[in-house]
């Protein structure tokens, strides 16, 4: 052999081996790159943080300019969670244009899809996103743990990438598996720290009441009802002012006494300020009948109450029990005042039902008014909520505690637009 082809020949040789070497460092040098995005993925458990690293991330080892976040919701669906482009900048979700075609394969089959030179491919001609965008590089692997599908990472460019198709997708398959793990690892710690946080606030709510118990901090709720029973004594006053001329001296001695009868409520609502219970029951043997239908008597003549239609279907063998007069009136007036305050013209029903079976007296008061949605019903019991413009929620609460006092429960069924009602169970011993 020549000397000169002798040269050309280790020349070659040389140059073989020293491409090999380099593409051997570059491989090194790409899957420590790799190591150390999926390290910094990893240590974030910021949902949205891991969302953002996962894109930018995928995007530099890509070389792309756009890069998608998407995850399978509950019916597996995929939905646009993160847009960014090169600069790490966050882009519009509603604004953004990807390849549904290319996302829903690689998210059905599973296998990642990389083109080349997209403008000039057969199968994207009618493609709308990647003819208008001039997209010529897509690149798009799926977010999968084990059998689970939870989405696909998706990255393109408007220029054409020069890249060994098989290592880039080796590199972005890897990049995918590991932001699979860390987007779970996320999304379980944000479950855990919501539902540490709702275990946070019940807790702290029941703290509250029982300091609100312990402390007698129940003053502003019985504030409430102090106002309501001196209204009522003000405006029975008022009238007996103004038309005592036009009645008897019995009809004006029963004014007086219905007058009295509620300014007795505000000196025990008063008393129950200073008390630390706030609610100090006293049970007599009555007929819950004949409270029901002397509380009909009185809120008839006041005015407030005139626009409302109450109607009274009372069980004639319901038995005498102990129970705090005053109290149930005030739990009828809440009830009531409720009723009217949500819908002036209302037509409000008063039922007691006897179950001999069971030894158990129901007292329903039903409406025809707006009903409560699902989110206020659950609280109506527990919290100071009310729907009112100017309300103070203070009522159900107290009508709660009085109940519950009797050894009682009450409950609320309500459909919005049809109405409202409300049930109140009590014990009776026959003996």
């Amino acid at each position: 052999m020549k000397l000169n082809e002798l040269l050309l020949s280790v020349s070659k040789d040389y140059d073989t081996d020293r491409l090999g070497m380099i593409n051997g460092i570059n491989r090194v040098h790409d899957l420590e790159r790799i190591l150390s995005v999926v390290k910094m993925i990893n240590n974030s458990l910021v949902l949205d943080e891991v969302f953002r690293l996962v894109v930018d991330y995928s995007i530099e080892v890509a070389k792309a300019e756009r890069g998608f976040l998407l995850l399978a919701d509950s019916d597996g669906k995929l939905r646009c969670k993160v847009a960014r482009n090169s600069k790490k900048e966050s882009l519009p979700l509603e604004e953004t244009e990807i390849s549904t075609t290319i996302v829903d394969d690689v998210h059905q089959t599973g296998e990642s899809i990389f083109i080349e030179n997209a403008q000039t491919d057969d199968h994207f001609d009618n493609q709308h996103s990647i003819v208008s965008l001039s997209l010529q590089t897509i690149l798009c692997s799926s977010l999968n743990i084990k059998n689970e599908k939870v989405g696909v990472i998706y990255v393109d460019s408007r220029s054409i990438l020069v890249v060994k198709k098989d290592e880039i997708i080796d590199l972005f398959e890897i990049l995918a598996g590991q932001a699979a793990i860390a987007i779970k690892n996320a999304q379980l710690y944000e479950r855990l720290r919501n539902a540490y946080k709702e275990l946070e606030d019940a807790n702290e709510q029941v703290q509250k009441f029982e300091r609100m118990a312990s402390r007698g901090e129940m003053a502003a709720e019985l504030g409430h009802e102090l106002n309501n029973s001196l209204s009522i004594a003000f405006l029975q006053l008022q009238a007996l002012q103004k038309s005592s001329h036009r009645y008897s001296d019995e009809e004006r001695q029963k004014k007086i006494k219905n007058a009295l009868d509620a300014l007795e409520k505000t000196i025990l609502f008063t008393s129950g300020l200073i008390e630390s219970s706030g609610f100090k029951t006293n049970k007599y043997p009555g007929d819950m009948n004949e409270v029901i239908q002397d509380f009909e008597k009185f809120i008839k003549i006041l005015r407030k109450y005139r626009r409302s239609i109450l109607v009274l279907h009372l069980d004639e063998h319901v038995p005498q029990l102990l129970f705090d007069k005053q109290q149930f009136q005030q739990v009828l007036l809440n009830l009531i005042s409720n009723a009217h305050e949500a819908y002036n013209d209302a037509t409000i029903i008063i039922r007691t039902i006897y179950d001999s079976s069971k030894k158990e007296l129901v007292i329903s008061v039903s409406d025809n008014g707006p009903g409560i949605i699902d989110e206020v019903k659950k609280k109506l019991f527990t919290q100071k909520i009310t729907t009112k413009e100017n309300g103070h929620g203070y009522g159900l609460p107290i009508c709660r505690k009085i109940i519950e006092n009797h050894n009682g429960t009450i409950a609320v069924e309500s459909v919005v637009g049809r109405g409202t009602s409300f049930h109140i169970t009590l014990p009776v011993d026959e003996n």
